[in-house]
């Protein structure tokens, strides 16, 4: 019996160790197991990390690319490309972080460089930085390059609408019966350099009338709704109205009206009954002859003389005042003596800038955005003019009619229908009769005699000529869609009988006569201002470039 009870003790102790024993196994089995999903989890974390950060800076070097892109772009269309060698990068130190550079074709493929003219493609490579890099080893995108490909300049030259209706160099041949209207509700002034202008016939509508360098008699029925300026000598006869004020070293009025103002710094005159001032008068001396009025007051740094029929409504301030003979109606008088009278409280008004002469040449890279077209050598005919029109299939044209022996010639019914801008060069430019112009849409066009010699004078090449006679057309056949037209040229411009029109005269010497009436809209010429005769230059002329191609570019 003992010895069966050991047996079983023995049998009970091998069967508790055992369970013991199952229990640490499983014990370091699950710490096995435990520090796997450690690890697992560890690694997860580490990688999440990186891919945050990696796909972060993906997005910010792309951005930075584009930057370039965009930077390049601005200065291709601005025209700086030259300024930085071809490469537009971000300052140091600031973000976005970029380098671009330009290309342009060469040999069988693109070289570093900028674009000589408007007309061919452009590729900018732009490399842009992450401001913040991957992490964990995950560097792949802190860096992306960007290839755009850019096709050619397709915005036309800004022409800036600048200068008078008429202004013409000297005054040889000025005059006439012209007439001249505002469309837009801009001022028609009519500018004369050089020479003394009479201004007689049945002129009429000029807002405003300088004379730079000469005298100006008015005379006729010439008529200026706003003021007149002279550096020399006026004289307003024969019933002349001025319609504002005028402004001249000396003024004589033996019959006429200045319906404002006027200031003359030497002498000043009035003859008759039928002379008239309606505003104030400053004047060094002033002398009137039998009659004179003055509608305000009169400020005088010498003698006033005053005679039969004189009416001065104000009151006149001068050094001394006499009489050739009385009654004369005057407001008050106040000496001065013997000092005279200091400066005038009438201020003189400023006369508008007369413009220097331009010298006007062929360039064709000054109208950019229009299509050239080259005439052949001879006669050129109304049919050889349609071809060139054809050929621009709608785009703005430059025509160069340089070698046209007849340069370019619209006589008789001979018309030409455009639908957008045509710019003609000629050596000789003939418009009459029922000839001209049909645009089919609102267009500009410019007539224009070159100036070859860079003088800052007019030179009139030999055969060269410029007339418009008749009763031309530079509108559709309903009159409701007219052309806006820039005469041009270093000869005589004559503008006469029924000529009628909507532009500007820009000329050597303009003759605007016979009836004609021109329509006052300022067309200008690119690259210069007309208003003071100077270069545009300074002023940048952006363009626009279309996308060719855009990609992620490896290499």
């Amino acid at each position: 019996m003992l010895l069966i009870r050991l047996r079983a003790r023995l049998r009970a102790v091998i069967a508790g160790d055992a369970e013991k024993g199952f229990a640490l196994g499983g014990v370091v089995a699950l710490m096995a197991v435990s520090l796997l999903l450690i690890a697992l989890m560890s690694s997860s974390v580490v990688y999440a990390i990186g891919f945050s950060t990696a796909t972060r800076a993906g997005v910010q070097a792309q951005g930075a690319a584009e930057a370039g892109i965009a930077a390049a772009t601005v200065g291709l269309e601005t025209g700086t490309c030259s300024a930085v060698g071809a490469v537009y990068q971000s300052a140091a130190g600031q973000t976005p972080v970029y380098r671009a550079v330009v290309y342009v074709p060469g040999g069988s493929g693109w070289v570093q460089g900028c674009p000589a003219a408007g007309n061919t493609n452009v590729r900018i490579l732009s490399n842009g930085t992450a401001a913040n890099g991957g992490t964990a080893g995950q560097k792949g995108n802190d860096q992306k390059t960007l290839e755009t490909v850019l096709g050619p300049s397709t915005q036309p030259t800004q022409i800036a609408a600048t200068g008078p209706a008429v202004y013409a160099y000297s005054s040889s041949n000025f005059g006439g019966s012209g007439t001249l209207l505002s469309v837009d509700g801009s001022s028609p002034k009519v500018m004369i350099d050089t020479g003394n202008v009479n201004c007689d016939g049945a002129s009429s509508g000029a807002s405003d009338l300088v004379v730079q360098n000469g005298n100006l008699t008015m005379s006729g029925s010439c008529s200026v709704t706003g003021n007149v300026w002279a550096s020399g000598a006026l004289s307003v006869n024969g019933g002349v109205q001025v319609g504002g004020n005028a402004v001249a070293n000396s003024i004589s009025i033996p019959s006429g009206a200045i319906r404002g103002s006027a200031w003359s710094a030497s002498t000043t005159s009035l003859s008759g009954g039928s002379s008239y001032i309606y505003g104030n008068l400053t004047s060094t001396t002033t002398t009137f002859n039998s009659g004179g009025y003055i509608g305000g007051n009169i400020w005088n740094y010498g003698t006033i003389t005053l005679d039969w029929g004189v009416k001065v409504i104000g009151n006149a301030t001068g050094k001394v005042v006499q009489y050739t003979n009385r009654p004369t109606t005057l407001g008050s008088y106040t000496p001065t003596a013997p000092s005279a009278p200091g400066a005038s409280p009438y201020a003189q008004p400023a006369a508008p800038t007369v413009p220097n002469w331009v010298d006007y040449s062929y360039v064709p890279s000054a109208w950019t955005g229009f299509t050239q077209v080259v005439l052949p050598s001879g006669n050129c005919t109304i049919a050889t003019l349609r071809s060139a029109i054809t050929t621009l299939a709608g785009a703005k044209g430059l025509i160069d009619a340089r070698n046209c022996s007849n340069g370019v010639t619209l006589t008789g019914s001979d018309q030409l229908a455009i639908s957008n801008d045509v710019a003609f060069f000629a050596k000789t430019i003939t418009i009459g009769n029922s000839g001209g112009i049909v645009p089919s849409a609102p267009a500009r066009v410019w007539f224009i005699n070159p100036d070859t010699v860079a003088n800052g004078t007019p030179t009139c090449g030999s055969g060269n000529s410029f007339s418009v006679s008749g009763a031309p057309v530079f509108q559709n056949a309903a009159g409701t869609i007219k052309a806006s037209v820039m005469m041009y040229s270093p000869c005589n411009v004559t503008v006469s009988t029924g000529v009628k029109f909507n532009g500007q005269v820009f000329a050597g010497t303009a003759d605007i006569s016979g009836g004609a009436q021109i329509g006052f809209v300022a067309v200008g010429l690119p690259g210069v201002d007309l208003s003071t005769g100077s270069s545009s230059g300074s002023t940048t002329t952006t363009t626009t470039r279309s996308v060719v191609s855009n990609r992620n570019y490896q290499g």
